[in-house]
């Protein structure tokens, strides 16, 4: 991820998501005339499908998508837009919408009609906010990855771990033997890439794990 991130910084990367295919094609021309980096989604399951597997960048989203809206989007959990600055593209008299996707995690609106020459500055502003904020997420979405590559029992164990309960607790907890929780212990830690149960712990905290405290009931 932190290679990925080096790369957002050094190469403007834009996805354009707008259900208008006219309205597309054209603002994909302006973005690659200004040595933009672009790909463009014409539906909003076409791009989440995508998502996880695409490089960070600006989402230029567009509020009305035929039968959705790119603020439900917005508030979707679980589409990974935390990796993209996304920018709402409004049309006139939407300016009350555009400011409640703000408050939903937009980087930004814009209205239309715009003048080209003003957005492409504007992305140029945006893109440089937004490439400087990713060093700092960069460990997090990496702690994510790996603790995402545990298998559920590993997962169980860190938890545990994470509450501060020894390996017999961690067994009676979960009904194994310590010897088959000092297994998924020692996998956990290769998985994790750590090479001492403190730093596991710390990659589970960067990851937002929550702690499990084990009973031993």
């Amino acid at each position: 991820m932190n290679g990925a991130c080096s790369e957002a910084a050094d190469v403007r990367r834009a996805y354009v998501l707008d259900d208008d295919e006219g309205f597309r094609g054209s603002l994909v021309m302006l973005l690659e005339s200004a040595a933009w980096s672009v790909e463009a989604f014409a539906t909003a399951n076409e791009f989440s499908a995508r998502a996880q597997e695409l490089e960070p960048g600006i989402l230029l989203l567009d509020l009305n998508l035929g039968g959705s809206s790119g603020l439900d989007l917005l508030e979707r959990s679980g589409v990974g837009l935390e990796r993209f600055a996304v920018v709402m593209i409004t049309g006139a008299g939407q300016i009350e919408t555009a400011v409640r996707s703000i408050k939903a995690g937009a980087f930004d609106f814009i209205e239309k009609p715009f003048d080209p020459a003003e957005l492409l500055d504007r992305l140029d502003a945006i893109h440089g906010e937004f490439a400087a904020s990713l060093e700092a997420k960069a460990g997090e979405w990496q702690a994510r990855d790996r603790v995402e590559g545990l298998s559920p029992r590993e997962r169980d164990v860190l938890q545990r771990l994470l509450s501060g309960a020894p390996n017999k607790l961690i067994a009676r907890d979960l009904g194994l033997s310590p010897r088959t929780v000092e297994m998924h212990r020692a996998r956990m830690l290769q998985k994790l890439g750590a090479a001492t149960t403190a730093e596991a712990l710390e990659i589970g905290r960067t990851a937002g794990l929550k702690a499990v405290s084990a009973s031993g009931n």
